[in-house]
């Protein structure tokens, strides 16, 4: 193994300990001791938790396992592995933290913003390096591939919707289904914050000596498209197919270790972009 390959999978186990630690502080000690089900897989757990009291961590796993096979058929052997990999330390890392940490249960408003704040920075830092916590991410992706009309973010909050709404029959209380809210949108909040900053999406161009190659592995394994620019060598007056490729700040890290896993001499430039119409992006200006 090359040592960039070496020290890119050292980046993305740093990454997924520290994001897990964050996560798991999140649930352990502000949303599951007050009943609040933050949505996901994490929300359904919660739910089951109260009824089983099995351990946060272990739920989530068994929960996400059938979710993992869905995806490794469908989605794809590469982000199977990786959110199986982040999933495994994600579990595990939250059984350890909810046997040491103390619990918040004075005040529910508040657990519910503090824990969403946590669960959406640590996703944040796990997405950061393209791996996922899996859960309704991965549902939600194959449904996106037969629902391709209805936006990607539109399909989880509806995923979202039904859990909180479950949790509010199951717990018997409107203020359940109110707070599961509040700590979904503060995750979602908290994980924007910390994936795009004040900028939500890239653009990247690539001059590569193989851009078909680059092309077919960046729309395999990130589902981002692609278009070609030609283009002209300034030395050698040769011509050359320019990749241009709009994604989400999170892909770009992906992104880039594909393009040099395939030509290591490729040439990168990318871009903050603002306002990006089209599928997979906003639909308008007021989205």
């Amino acid at each position: 193994m090359k040592k960039e390959s070496v020290l890119e999978f050292l980046k993305d186990i740093g990454a997924d300990i520290i994001g897990s630690v964050v996560f798991a502080i999140g649930v352990t000690v502000f949303t599951t001791p007050n009943n609040i089900a933050p949505g996901g897989v994490t929300g359904i757990a919660t739910i089951f938790h109260s009824i089983t009291g099995m351990q946060m961590g272990t739920l989530t796993f068994l929960l996400n396992i059938p979710l993992i096979l869905l995806g490794l058929f469908i989605i794809g052997k590469r982000f199977t592995v990786s959110t199986f990999r982040t999933l495994l330390i994600l579990s595990v890392t939250t059984n350890i933290l909810e046997g040491i940490l103390p619990i918040y249960t004075e005040n529910a408003l508040v657990a519910s913003i503090f824990g969403g704040a946590a669960i959406g920075i640590g996703m944040g830092i796990i997405f950061l390096r393209g791996s996922t916590t899996g859960g309704t991410d991965i549902l939600g992706r194959v449904l996106l591939r037969y629902f391709q009309h209805i936006p990607l973010g539109k399909i989880l909050l509806a995923i979202d919707f039904f859990i909180v709404s479950a949790a509010g029959f199951y717990y018997g209380t409107l203020d359940a289904a109110l707070y599961a809210l509040v700590s979904v949108y503060v995750t979602e909040r908290a994980m924007d914050s910390v994936l795009y900053g004040f900028n939500e999406t890239r653009i990247a161009y690539v001059v590569t000596e193989h851009p078909l190659e680059v092309a077919r592995r960046v729309m395999d394994e990130t589902e981002r498209g692609i278009t070609y620019l030609r283009g002209e060598g300034g030395f050698q007056r040769n011509e050359k197919l320019v990749i241009m490729c709009a994604m989400p700040s999170r892909q770009f890290s992906k992104f880039k270790r594909i393009v040099l896993e395939v030509d290591h001499a490729a040439f990168i430039m990318v871009a903050p972009a603002s306002n990006v119409i089209g599928e997979g992006f906003k639909q308008t200006f007021d989205d």
